[in-house]
């Protein structure tokens, strides 16, 4: 999942590529610029091909992006590296059918609550990139209304995809955690990107044995010691978080392994920052 959020207002950006794990996003790479709006491929174009190497001995990798990164360019570059992409597109991109026909997804006529699925298109004005659309609308909350949601993918595009898509909301997710909910990036004020790169590789060691002494407090069955709550609200990475609290508070033994296990505990619904 590639994401990015301001740092210290909006002096600094942080672009991670980050995993999905339990339900969050664990950091693989991070690109620090000072640029504003959307991203070009040649900013993180290393990253990804860093990235590439590190998941090399991976079966399948599914990259997942919001509209930030639209361009074609970044579904041509995930082709280029054997990746599966599914990535949100503008929805007054121009959608080219097979036999010719021009229009745009916001045009299509699909109202709240359907859904379609467009094979073999061809997107923008040039019509070079050739694809599959996902299309359906999202869930309004007290805070957002009801939106067009297109995602092009080359995967067969179905009800899978549009589910795989959620996932991405796993580092927005992740971002809360480790800002307000933990590290509190901002407090840091720091604008120049050399250092704040540096501070960011020292925060993805300290997110990866927070994340792992979540694990353990789940794995221990001591989730009641932290969150005594009938049912889970804390996400893997603030269990670890108020568990170190409590260790250095109660002067507990702590380990230091960094061996994340592949678990997937159920979802929290009414997780708290």
């Amino acid at each position: 999942m590639l994401d990015g959020c301001f740092v210290y207002g909006d002096r600094t950006q942080m672009r991670r590529l980050s995993l999905s794990h339990c339900f969050r996003a664990l950091p693989l790479a991070w690109e620090v610029v000072t640029s504003k709006g959307l991203v070009s491929l040649d900013v993180c174009e290393q990253m990804l091909d860093r990235v590439a190497k590190l998941l090399s001995h991976s079966r399948r990798v599914t990259f997942l992006a919001d509209r930030g990164y639209r361009n074609r360019d970044w579904a041509r570059k995930c082709r280029s590296l054997d990746w599966d992409y599914i990535i949100r597109i503008a929805n007054n991109t121009t959608i080219t059918f097979a036999d010719g026909h021009t229009t745009m997804a916001q045009d299509l006529g699909i109202k709240p609550g359907q859904r379609r699925y467009l094979s073999g298109v061809r997107l923008t004005l040039e019509a070079d990139w050739e694809c599959n659309l996902a299309i359906t609308w999202t869930r309004a909350t007290t805070k957002c209304p009801s939106e067009l949601c297109v995602v092009m993918t080359n995967l067969h595009a179905d009800g899978w995809v549009l589910r795989h898509y959620l996932g991405r909301m796993h580092i927005e997710e992740s971002f809360r955690d480790e800002k307000s909910g933990g590290f509190n990036l901002d407090g840091s004020r720091l604008t120049d990107p050399k250092r704040l790169d540096a501070l960011l590789l020292a925060r993805a060691i300290a997110v990866l044995w927070v994340y792992e002494l979540g694990e353990k407090v789940l794995s221990d069955k001591q989730r009641r010691t932290i969150n005594p709550g009938y049912k889970r609200q804390l996400s893997v990475f603030l269990l670890g978080w108020r568990y170190l609290h409590r260790a250095l508070s109660c002067e507990l033994p702590l380990a230091f392994a960094l061996a994340l296990h592949p678990f997937k505990p159920q979802p929290v619904r009414n997780s708290v920052s």
